[in-house]
C-alpha cells in the first residue's frame, strides 16, 4: 500500500509540474554565454524575439546566470536577437595577428569568430580588420565601424505546444581568442534550498529553508488545495493544510540580479482515527461526534454540509436541487437555524452527488459513506432481534427507542420509549416532502440510505414519536430527508 501511495505522489508531481510549466509558459528559453574557454554566462544582456521579417514581439534581458525566456502563444517561426551595452574587452595583438593570418589563408576563421573579425562590417577580413584591431588594442581608437558585440542569431518553430530551448553565444568584436571574462551581476542571490520534504501526521508543521545572505526569500504554495503559510518571508514558517494532502512549496531567494528557486514537498497524513472520537469535517470546518454501535461507526449527529436552497411548494414532485458542483440542502422550513439544530434535510440524487452506487461517499467526509440498506440492518438487528430488516413498514419492538435521544426537546411528547442506549442519539428532523412543503417536527425522523428501488423510489428508516419500533420505508428520491454517515475505514 505504501509503494501505491508513493507512485501515486510522483505521478501527481509529474502531473502537477507540468501543469506549473504550462501555466508559466517559458516556451522559448536558453542561455546567453560569452565564447571564451569558460563560457562565461552574459548578464544583462537584452534578447529581443521578433518575426522574420524583423517586428519586435518581445524584449527581456538574461539574469545572472545568463537565462532568458519568452512565453509564446501564437505558432510560427521567429528570430531570437541579441544586444548588448555592457562593456567590453579582451582585444589584444594577438588577436589582430589572427585576423591578418585569415586574411593571408593561414588560419580561416569560421562562425561567431569569423563575424567578430570582420570589425568594419566589410563582409570581409582584410588587413584593414587587422590594422582596426590593433588600434582598438592600443586605444587610438574605442569602437569599431560594426560595433562592439556580436552574438550568434536563433531561429526557433513554434507548433503544437512544443518548447524550444535555443543557447546562443556572443563575442566582443576584436576578441578574436575570447580573452575576455565578462563581469557577472554582484553579489548574486544565495543558492535557495527549500529544506527537506516532511510527511507529518497533523495539519501543520514548520518549513526550514535557509535564511538568505544576498537577496529576500518568499514562500509560495504552487500545489495542493486549503494550504496556507503563516508568515511568506520567514524561511522557518509554520505552514498549514489539510490532513490527507500533500503540498509543493517553493522557497525563492531574489534581488536585483535574479532569483534562485528550490522545491519541497510537506505532506499532511490524518490522524488514526477511533471511533467516539469527534470528527472535524475538512470541508467546512464543522465537528460530529461518533459513537460505536455493535462492529458500525456511525456519526452521531445529522450531517449539516452544504448550501442551503430554498424549498418552493409547487404542487407536484420536484427537487430545487441542481447538478451544479455546489452541496446544496433544505432547512426545515427554509431556516438556517433548523440546520444547525437538525442537520440538513437531502433529496436523494444531491445526497449521492448524482450516483447510484450503493455504498458510495457521497456528500459525506472523506472516510465516511452513505450507508446501504443492509449497513441499516446491520445496526437494527444489532439493537432488536425480532426486526425482519428487509421487510416493509415498521418492525421489532425496541430498536427506534434505542436509538432515538431521550426527552422531549426534541422529540414530541410522550417520545414513546427512548433510552437512546446505543448512543445514536436521533432527533425529530422532520421532512421536506417532495411537493416542496415541510412537516412533522420532532414527529418524525427519517434517514436515507444509498440503496433504491427505481430511478425514483429510494429506502429510508423512519422513527416516529409515538413509538419504539423502526420503519422501513420507500419514498420519492426528491423528498428531503436526514443523513447519517457511517465509517468506510
Amino acid at each position: 500500500m505504501k509503494m501505491i501511495r508513493h507512485l501515486t505522489i510522483i505521478i501527481l508531481l509529474v502531473f502537477q509540474f507540468l501543469q506549473l510549466e504550462a501555466q508559466n509558459c517559458s516556451n522559448i528559453n536558453g542561455i546567453i554565454t560569452y565564447r571564451n574557454t569558460a563560457s562565461t554566462p552574459l548578464y544583462g544582456v537584452q534578447v529581443h524575439l521578433q518575426t522574420m521579417s524583423g517586428e519586435v514581439l518581445q524584449i527581456t534581458s538574461t539574469d545572472y546566470l545568463g537565462r532568458y525566456s519568452f512565453c509564446q502563444s501564437s505558432e510560427g517561426t521567429f528570430q531570437v536577437v541579441v544586444t548588448s551595452t555592457r562593456p567590453t574587452g579582451g582585444i589584444n595583438s594577438t588577436d589582430a595577428l589572427i585576423a591578418l593570418r585569415a586574411y593571408m589563408g593561414l588560419g580561416p576563421l569560421t562562425g561567431l569568430t569569423w563575424k567578430a573579425a570582420d570589425v568594419n562590417a566589410s563582409g570581409y577580413i582584410n588587413s584593414t580588420d587587422a590594422l582596426l584591431i590593433l588600434q582598438r588594442y592600443v586605444g587610438s581608437i574605442s569602437t569599431f565601424p560594426a560595433g562592439n558585440w556580436v552574438f550568434e542569431t536563433g531561429t526557433v518553430t513554434l507548433s503544437g505546444g512544443n518548447s524550444i530551448i535555443l543557447n546562443i553565444n556572443g563575442l566582443c568584436y576584436g576578441d578574436l581568442d575570447g580573452t575576455l571574462v565578462p563581469a557577472g551581476c554582484n553579489p548574486i542571490p544565495t543558492t535557495a534550498n527549500a529544506g527537506p520534504d516532511q510527511s507529518v501526521t497533523g495539519t501543520s508543521t514548520t518549513l526550514g529553508a535557509n535564511t538568505p545572505q544576498n537577496g529576500s526569500g518568499v514562500w509560495s504554495i504552487v500545489s495542493g488545495t486549503g494550504g496556507v503559510v503563516d508568515q511568506p518571508a520567514n524561511p522557518a514558517s509554520s505552514v498549514n493544510g489539510l490532513p490527507d494532502n500533500f503540498y509543493i512549496l517553493t522557497w525563492t531567494i531574489s534581488n536585483s540580479c535574479g532569483s534562485t528557486v528550490d522545491t519541497v514537498v510537506i505532506t499532511f497524513i490524518a490522524p488514526a482515527f477511533t471511533c467516539g472520537s469527534p470528527l472535524t469535517d475538512t470541508r467546512d470546518g464543522q465537528n460530529y461526534n461518533t459513537v460505536q454501535i455493535g462492529t458500525q461507526c456511525w456519526m452521531k449527529e445529522n450531517l449539516n454540509i452544504g448550501s442551503m436552497v430554498t424549498s418552493v411548494i409547487t404542487g407536484s414532485n420536484h427537487s430545487d436541487c441542481s447538478n451544479n458542483g455546489i452541496i446544496e440542502k433544505y432547512c426545515y422550513y427554509n431556516d438556517p437555524v433548523n440546520c444547525e439544530i437538525y442537520g440538513g434535510l437531502y433529496d436523494w440524487n444531491e445526497m449521492m452527488q448524482y450516483t447510484t452506487t450503493p455504498g458510495i461517499q457521497g456528500i459525506c467526509p472523506a472516510g465516511w459513506h452513505i450507508p446501504t440498506d443492509a449497513e441499516w440492518c446491520t445496526l437494527t438487528t444489532y439493537l432488536d432481534l425480532t426486526i425482519y430488516c428487509f421487510s416493509w413498514g415498521w418492525s421489532g419492538t425496541n430498536a427506534g427507542g434505542k436509538t432515538k435521544e431521550t426527552g422531549t426537546t426534541h422529540w414530541y411528547t410522550p417520545n414513546t420509549g427512548a433510552t437512546n442506549s446505543s448512543g445514536f442519539t436521533a432527533l425529530g428532523a422532520g421532512y421536506r416532502y417532495d411537493y416542496g412543503y415541510f412537516d412533522n417536527l420532532t414527529y418524525y425522523a427519517f434517514f436515507w440510505s444509498s440503496s433504491e428501488i427505481s430511478t425514483s423510489i429510494g429506502i429510508t428508516r423512519n422513527l416516529y414519536y409515538y413509538n419504539a419500533n423502526i420503519g422501513r420505508h420507500n419514498n420519492g428520491k426528491t423528498s428531503g430527508f436526514s443523513l447519517r454517515c457511517i465509517r468506510t475505514y
